[in-house]
C-alpha cells in the first residue's frame, strides 16, 4: 500500500498524538480501513546538515494493539521471550533470518545519497543493527516492532505474540479509530 490519503494522515495523528515522522506508506490495515503498521524511513536528513537515524522500520499504529501489547510487555513478557529465544536453537535461527530481512529491507530503502552521508557521519552502522536498533541477538528491545513486522512481513517473534494472545481488530460497536476521522 502506498500514496497515504488525508484521511490515513488524520487518523494516523489520532492513533500517535503527533504528527506521524519519516512515513513511508501503511503497510497493513485493519477490517475497518484503518491503519494497523506504517512503515518508515530509515533516516531523515535535515537543511543544516543534522540527521536522524530510525532503525523501527515497521511502527504499530492500532491504539487496541498497542495497548495490550504494552500490557503484555508490563508483565515481564519480554524477559520470558529472551530466555525462549536463548533456549530454542530452532527460534532462534528464524529469529535470525527474519532479522536479516527486516535489514535488508530497511537498507534498500537508503539512496546511494544517503548511505555516503551516513558513511561520512561515521553513522551506517546505526542501521545495520537488529531489529528496531537493538544491537544483540540475545535481547529483545520491545514487543510492538515485532508484532508489527509479523503483521506487515513475517517475524517468528511477532507471529509467536499473534498465536499466544490474539490480536484482533474492534468489535464493530466499538471502532476506536473512527473518532480520529
Amino acid at each position: 500500500m502506498s500514496g497515504i490519503t488525508e484521511n490515513q494522515r488524520r487518523v494516523i495523528r489520532g492513533q500517535l498524538g503527533r504528527e506521524p515522522r519519516c512515513l513511508l506508506e501503511v503497510s497493513a490495515e485493519c477490517r475497518y480501513g484503518y491503519p494497523v503498521v506504517l512503515k518508515t524511513a530509515p533516516l531523515i536528513v535535515h537543511d543544516n546538515n543534522e540527521f536522524e537515524v530510525f532503525p523501527t522500520l515497521y511502527w504499530l499504529s492500532c491504539p487496541r494493539r498497542k495497548e495490550k501489547v504494552s500490557r503484555i510487555e508490563a508483565r515481564g513478557y519480554i524477559e520470558e521471550l529472551e530466555a525462549e529465544l536463548a533456549s530454542n536453537p530452532e527460534l532462534k535461527k528464524q529469529y535470525l533470518k527474519n532479522e536479516k530481512n527486516y535489514l535488508e529491507e530497511q537498507s534498500k530503502l537508503l539512496t546511494k545519497k544517503e548511505i555516503e552521508f551516513l558513511e561520512k557521519k561515521g553513522a551506517r552502522e546505526a542501521l545495520t543493527r537488529g531489529i528496531g536498533g537493538i544491537e544483540s541477538d540475545k535481547h529483545i528491545k520491545c514487543l510492538h516492532l515485532h508484532l508489527a513486522h509479523e503483521i506487515a512481513d513475517e517475524n517468528v517473534l511477532g507471529g509467536t505474540l499473534q498465536g499466544r494472545f490474539k490480536f484482533t481488530d474492534c468489535p464493530p460497536d466499538n471502532v476506536r479509530c473512527e473518532e480520529f476521522i
